[in-house]
């Protein structure tokens, strides 16, 4: 049952994009005027897949990215200990009892690029997947001498090109990060890229490594793409800005009737700390090739947005799909429509954040839903962008806008469901960042410049003293009427 029966919720909620749009750019959106649309979409993050990616490609996106917004966030995968196909021309058919031989240098048709010798660390009949499970392989037989896998088809009907391959029950590299994935970062942190998402995030000290590469510089995102990231997923959080429940590495890695279980667990996780999680992985993959979704992806997305999912990510169907612009705008709306379905929320017994902050949070999602449609909008002033994330959690109907200290704190509430707009709060007349009153008239002013509300409409004002006595804002909770 909708929150409240009436138009002025469904209309409120449809305005914007509540729930967070992450687009991997390749050259399907290359092209600016591509580009120009999905931003106007709703596109909130553009990612780039770091296995192929490299500074001039990241220097390409980033340029084009910021051509039509400054707001838009940039992430930049690194691939960690994940192997991949090279890219040969085409894609390969292939079919059960088929002997296909992946070998060790670039003179052989198929070989995995940036791990060459894992010939080394298979025997015969270990297991092999192809991408998200298109084709499955068991080691038939190996040829130490030429670096040759004989491996024979069980499952599947299509090799691509680029894929990953994951070597089933088989470690291959104590590796967090590549020389490649290091590149890449260096480059990132060098030009203003937001944030990292790490694959193959298993443990807290996998996500420390990264941690320690890039420090306070860049948000990081752990992919839990295996069961050692599930088990482990309390620590990793305590560590990390955020989740990606990359669906496709856990399908593989534990088998595909598990993925809808660890998909629930993971977002409920991630709420429970305030922390935002994005869904990824196959979301509208039918869009890669044809105009429209099937009926089984559209609930697949409405499934996540009810489990309470932040963002959710389109891959190939944005990276080299046929229908860019259509998937992007098929999710969108599809998400929105969903959002006039959830309930409210307020679980946060596991959040690392103060009592105070924590009640906070609670008394402003407990008075968004009392008044309804009658509150326009809810104003945070977050330093570092905690409290706006904890009331994102309550699934506010009213959209939320935050002021937050740092451009790379503003830029990492573009993936938290609910947040409309953030800005930077700088240029205020004297003493607003010590005293109330004048703190209050100050915010009246910044909502209407940003347009966030209209003479005469109320919204809630909320600001509150850091704990470590810093003069960035004075307490505040407050209902105003525009004017």
């Amino acid at each position: 049952m909708l929150l409240y029966k009436n138009d002025n919720l469904i209309n409120l909620l449809s305005m914007y994009p509540h729930i967070k749009i992450v687009c991997t750019i390749g050259p399907s959106t290359w092209d600016p005027n591509v580009m120009q649309q999905i931003i106007k979409l709703g596109m909130t993050v553009a990612r780039v897949n770091g296995a192929f990616a490299d500074p001039d490609e990241l220097d390409k996106v980033r340029e084009l990215v910021r051509r039509f917004s400054q707001d838009v966030s940039l992430m930049v995968d690194v691939k960690g200990p994940e192997i991949r196909l090279n890219k040969f021309p085409e894609p390969i058919k292939v079919k059960p009892g088929d002997i296909v031989k992946i070998g060790s240098q670039p003179e052989h048709k198929i070989y995995p690029y940036n791990y060459p010798y894992i010939y080394k660390v298979l025997k015969k009949g270990d297991k092999i997947v192809s991408g998200d499970g298109d084709v499955l392989f068991v080691v038939n037989k190996i040829d130490e001498r030429e670096g040759i896998i004989y491996a024979e088809v069980t499952q599947g009907n299509l090799l691509k090109p680029g894929k990953a391959l994951n070597l089933v029950g088989v470690s291959h590299t104590e590796e967090i990060l590549t020389k490649k994935d290091i590149m890449n970062l260096r480059h990132g942190l060098a030009t203003g890229w937001d944030m990292v998402s790490a694959s193959f995030i298993q443990d807290k000290k996998s996500a420390l490594e990264v941690r320690k590469f890039v420090g306070d510089d860049m948000k990081i995102i752990a992919k839990i793409e295996d069961k050692q990231g599930v088990d482990n997923i309390d620590e990793i959080l305590e560590v990390v800005d955020g989740l990606m429940v990359a669906r496709g590495g856990l399908g593989v890695s534990m088998g595909l009737e598990y993925v809808p279980i660890v998909e629930r667990e993971l977002i409920k996780k991630a709420n429970e700390v305030g922390k935002p999680v994005i869904t990824a992985t196959q979301l509208l993959e039918s869009m890669t090739d044809h105009p429209y979704p099937t009926r089984a992806e559209i609930n697949d997305i409405e499934t996540a947005v009810l489990l309470g999912t932040d963002a959710l990510m389109l891959s190939g169907e944005t990276a080299g799909g046929k229908f860019p612009v259509k998937a992007v705008k098929t999710l969108v709306h599809t998400a929105n429509f969903t959002v006039n379905y959830l309930k409210r929320k307020e679980n946060f017994e596991k959040s690392s954040a103060s009592i105070t902050t924590l009640a906070i949070a609670n008394a402003v999602i407990e008075l968004s839903h009392d008044m309804g449609p009658e509150l326009s909008a809810v104003l945070i002033v977050t330093r570092s962008g905690t409290t706006a994330r904890l009331i994102a959690r309550g699934n506010l109907i009213q959209p939320i806008y935050a002021f937050t200290e740092t451009e790379l704190a503003r830029k990492s509430l573009n993936i938290t469901k609910g947040i409309r707009g953030a800005y930077l709060l700088e240029n205020g007349p004297q003493g607003f960042r010590t005293k109330r009153d004048i703190a209050v008239k100050f915010l009246n002013e910044l909502a209407k410049t940003y347009k966030i509300a209209q003479v005469g409409e109320k919204i809630l004002v909320v600001g509150r003293t850091p704990i470590d006595g810093r003069e960035f804002f004075p307490n505040v909770f407050e209902m105003i009427t525009v004017h």
